[in-house]
């Protein structure tokens, strides 16, 4: 919403800035901060309002100056700009004199809503980072504890480098963004103490509590008073050397506006600030990248001491296998991995892909719940036992029998029989509809005999598309009422708390992408079995949300640990992967085929652009084009930390990362007839056209 600006003078005799909204206000009173780090250790902090404000064509420039005690001069030039619906700050801080005895300085800018509210009035939303009150976080996590005063967090870490303030009763929200940001950095950080260096080209942004909530913008990039680099210390502060030649200048904007609720004001900002700064979408040949991560699948997957199956981590680029052990869902995908084999065998006419799928599968359901009442989710082949201190998660469980279910479904289609298969998904069909809880869940994890060990229920969604599936392959009512049951509470204590937590089995239950992802899943085909327009809702709720975990900016990241390849390709599509940490991964990799869906029921064209986004920038990090170097085209790194701009890699394949490439693929192929998104969109364009030509001939014929 476009606000008018204004410079009104405050204390000392300076100006301060003013932005009015339609129903709201927000003030930078003290726009120009200066923190200036002692050579003896000291820390001051200088605020000053703007000595003089000029209008011209553009817009206006607000200069301002700080002397130190120590008698360093540095000068502030703000020139604002109005922009669509924000007003865009540019900033040039020129040191005037340097004294000795100052060693390092930063600035900052900071806003708040002119009547600001108390912190607990408030809901926050950073990228990947923080969400509303961000309860159900780990310790030590950003925004973890409510009593910190700063929580100031470097740009890099952030899908978007932006922070937002939503005020609940007033519905009116406030952003500050990092505008065209390329931050930069001469070394790898060793430590979290107080660095000085003129190389840090990077900035943090956040929120602090000072006479109010404020949104702040400080650069270089310190970090406090939790950071990621040192838990052990609270602040990672950042300066530049105080030196004429200097270069420390940025560019921000402010925006403000109205929002009925949370999911409307996370929503518009990320999509306005999307919108402006669109990511270059990358193509990708969808066809190499799914027979290089068919041929890698085959490759991987042999005997191991007498069971068929494919290993849990394998080195990259060099393909070395490091870990033989077997995991049915989540991170091991082992009945997923069958059933791409499967299908390539069928449509292959390939027996020996049909033999590998037909033995893994034959593996978990005559070993896993042989002696107990749960499959049992992780198997060693050497020993070959399955791990019985590691629980049955209900997403390793719910993942691994779904790949049982549609193995079983195409194997029928093909005219072979698989009963055991089939009674094997029905057994743990009934068992989830009988140990249903009264409100609609189920528990995070079990023992083998059934008994809980974690009884947190936000994995309630890992098991909705299953037993969706299960009542259109067998038609028996139970499990409809199940997973309309699970929904009903999904939408309760899930989507609408937006708490999207405890997706990934291997995290503490702290808020995380693969929560939203698999909301996505159970409320698409919730919606598709019941028409029920809640479930479409939530379903675009949760779309939202995780594209709020997407980076879609890039920055120069330089070759530490890991697989690093960010000089040939960049990480748009890569996904922060939850709260706590900075890793990213490719998981959004299975995501194109849901938000197209999304797009054809809604009409909403960005769901539509956020799929072709998806598309073909998820598949960067995996060789397609050979001109990575990896020994099998198809490997591709599960994940590594970006933010420090040093990439800290774990150098590690995963069977979940190949079936995160190929998987939206198949899907797109069985319900639309393509492979690739940009096929089936050609093709939907012309068969569009088709149909109105017949429409009008049709019409025309009529008159005769």
């Amino acid at each position: 919403m476009k606000g008018e600006i204004c410079f009104e003078k405050n204390k000392n005799d300076r100006k301060g800035m003013k932005i009015c909204f339609k129903n709201g206000s927000c003030v930078a009173k003290e726009p120009a901060e200066l923190e200036i780090h002692e050579a003896d250790g000291g820390r001051t902090v200088y605020k000053s309002g703007y000595e003089q404000v000029e209008k011209t064509e553009r817009g206006y420039v607000g200069i301002a100056e700080i002397t130190t005690k120590n008698g360093s001069r540095f000068l502030f030039k703000d020139c604002y700009r109005q922009e669509e619906r924000e007003w865009i700050l540019s900033r040039k801080v020129t040191v005037e004199n340097a004294d000795g005895h100052d060693a390092g300085f930063s600035t900052c800018f900071a806003v708040s809503e002119e009547n600001s509210g108390s912190f607990s009035e408030y809901e926050m939303f950073i990228p990947g980072i923080w969400y509303r009150k961000n309860e159900n976080v780990v310790a030590g996590a950003f925004g973890s504890d409510p009593d910190d005063r700063y929580f100031l967090m470097r740009v890099t870490r952030m899908a978007m480098p932006y922070v937002e303030l939503y005020h609940t009763q007033r519905k009116q929200y406030l952003a500050l963004k990092h505008v065209s940001p390329v931050p930069d950095i001469g070394m790898k950080e060793p430590e979290a103490g107080w660095l000085t260096d003129a190389s840090f080209q990077y900035a943090s942004l956040g929120i602090r509590k000072a006479g109010g909530v404020q949104l702040c913008y400080n650069f270089p990039g310190s970090e406090g008073e939790k950071n990621y680099i040192d838990r052990t210390t609270g602040w990672a502060r950042r300066s530049h050397p105080v030196r004429q030649d200097v270069k420390h200048e940025y560019t921000i904007s402010i925006s403000g506006g109205e929002a009925v609720d949370s999911y409307e004001a996370l929503r518009t900002v990320w999509r306005y600030f999307y919108k402006k700064e669109t990511p270059e979408h990358v193509r990708a040949d969808q066809k190499m990248v799914y027979e290089d991560g068919i041929r890698l699948l085959d490759t991987y997957c042999q005997e191991y001491n007498g069971a068929m199956g494919i290993p849990f981590w394998t080195t990259v680029p060099e393909g070395t296998v490091c870990d033989i052990s077997f995991q049915m869902g989540f991170v091991g995908q082992q009945t997923m991995c069958a059933y791409q084999l499967l299908r390539y065998g069928y449509r292959n006419h390939d027996s020996k892909k049909i033999e590998k799928a037909f033995r893994i599968i034959d593996f978990w359901v005559n070993e896993s719940a042989k002696d107990s009442v749960l499959p049992r989710v992780w198997y060693n082949a050497f020993p070959d036992t399955f791990r019985k201190e590691y629980p049955t998660y209900t997403r390793t469980a719910a993942d691994g029998m779904e790949g049982i279910l549609v193995c079983a479904l195409l194997a029928e289609q093909n005219g072979q029989e698989c009963t055991q298969w089939k009674e094997f998904c029905i057994r743990y069909g009934n068992w989830m509809s009988e140990h249903q809880n009264e409100d609609g869940s189920w528990y995070r994890a079990y023992d083998e005999k059934g008994y809980p060990v974690h009884t947190g229920k936000f994995n309630t969604s890992n098991v909705v598309r299953f037993l969706v599936n299960l009542y259109w392959w067998t038609g028996d009512q139970k499990y409809r009422a199940a997973a309309e049951k699970a929904g009903e509470f999904c939408l309760k204590h899930i989507y609408q708390p937006m708490q999207f937590v405890g997706g990934t089995a291997d995290n503490d239950n702290t808020i995380d992408k693969e929560a939203g992802m698999i909301a996505v899943y159970a409320f698409n085909a919730l919606y598709e079995m019941t028409g029920d327009s809640r479930y479409l809702d939530a379903a675009c709720g949760a779309a939202d949300f995780c594209e709020t975990w997407t980076y879609v900016w890039n920055y120069p990241v330089y070759p530490y640990k890991g697989n690093a390849v960010f000089d040939k390709v960049t990480f748009t599509g890569l996904s922060l992967i939850a709260t706590g940490h900075s890793h990213a991964d490719v998981m959004m990799g299975y995501m194109p085929y849901e938000y197209y869906r999304l797009w054809l029921w809604t009409g909403d064209e960005h769901y539509l652009e956020f799929c072709r986004f998806l598309n073909g920038n998820t598949k960067q990090t995996t060789d397609w084009n050979r001109k990575l170097g990896h020994y099998y085209p198809g490997l591709v790194e599960e994940s590594g930390e970006l933010a420090m701009q040093y990439h800290n890699g774990l150098g590690r394949w995963l069977p979940w990362c190949t079936i995160a490439e190929i998987e939206s693929l198949t899907r797109m192929e069985e319900k639309y007839g393509e492979l690739d998104v940009e096929a089936v969109l050609r093709m939907k364009k012309m068969l569009d056209s088709r149909e109105k030509i017949m429409q009008v001939r049709s019409s025309w014929l009529g008159r005769l």
